[in-house]
């Protein structure tokens, strides 16, 4: 009788993690699973972690999200067709994309915009980028060039690691770690009313810094180098413990937002 082969387990399939999974591990996090990712669910249980989001400071590691930079003299009318007549056709502003509002559109530069996935996972990026940048058709790929759109389209999900702050003290812990006038991303109020971004350095290192626009609480999405990760994860937790600053894991990620619709 012949033997019978042996069926892969899908349960024992390696996950992609974030550079923090070891950190996470060692905080006694429970995981979850979202596109190949191990994710930090919990670590204490979510309720706490929101309170902590709204009365002091909670950081979330989102470095899992997709990421997407867009290079060339197609940029503006990219941006266009993606956020309609928003403030991220110009250099600095920040806004949601118009068929997934869940992603934002962040212009860094007149030539350079960089696409920030939705926080759940669920959004259809590939899709919306391929259809817009002119890739329709085109084998998915870490790097794509449109020569109609003069477009270089190159995936950074695993180039940026990415952290989302929450809490009313939001600008006062980054104050503490960069000379940059965080004031200036919320347009001298605060929160802001209108969404902004700036490449600048945190903790002596390279950063770039995304203001969410109309955000029910104050928060900065903050992105920094893979391989860097923790020693800013490190940073803001040491300099945040002031204001009891927490770990926020995607349940009580998914909780504040959906309770705080931006």
């Amino acid at each position: 009788m012949p033997a019978v082969p042996d069926v892969p387990d899908d349960s024992n399939l390696l996950l992609a993690r974030t550079p923090l999974a070891h950190w996470h591990t060692q905080h006694g996090v429970r995981f979850d699973e979202i596109n190949s990712w191990q994710v930090p669910a919990v670590y204490t249980d979510e309720n706490s972690e929101v309170a902590a989001a709204r009365t002091g400071l909670a950081i979330s590691d989102i470095s899992f999200t997709s990421k997407v930079m867009l290079r060339g003299p197609g940029v503006a009318e990219l941006t266009q067709s993606l956020t309609g007549d928003s403030p991220a056709t110009k250099p600095g502003g920040v806004a949601p994309l118009t068929a997934d509002r869940s992603v934002l559109a962040c212009r860094l530069h007149i030539d350079q915009l960089l696409v920030l996935g939705s926080s759940t996972g669920n959004d259809k990026l590939e899709q919306i980028l391929s259809e817009a940048a002119g890739h329709k058709g085109q084998p998915p790929g870490l790097t794509r060039w449109s020569a109609s759109k003069q477009l270089l389209e190159i995936d950074v999900t695993s180039t940026f690691a990415a952290f989302w702050l929450f809490g009313p003290h939001t600008d006062e812990l980054l104050r503490q770690l960069t000379h940059f006038d965080v004031a200036a991303l919320s347009g001298g109020r605060e929160p802001a009313e209108q969404g902004s971004c700036a490449q600048t350095g945190l903790a002596g290192v390279p950063a770039i810094l995304v203001r969410p626009p109309n955000p029910a609480i104050l928060s900065m999405r903050i992105l920094t180098g893979w391989d860097l990760a923790e020693y800013v994860w490190e940073n803001l937790l040491h300099t945040g413990q002031i204001w009891n600053i927490s770990p926020l894991g995607l349940d009580g990620l998914d909780m504040l937002l959906s309770q705080n619709p931006k």
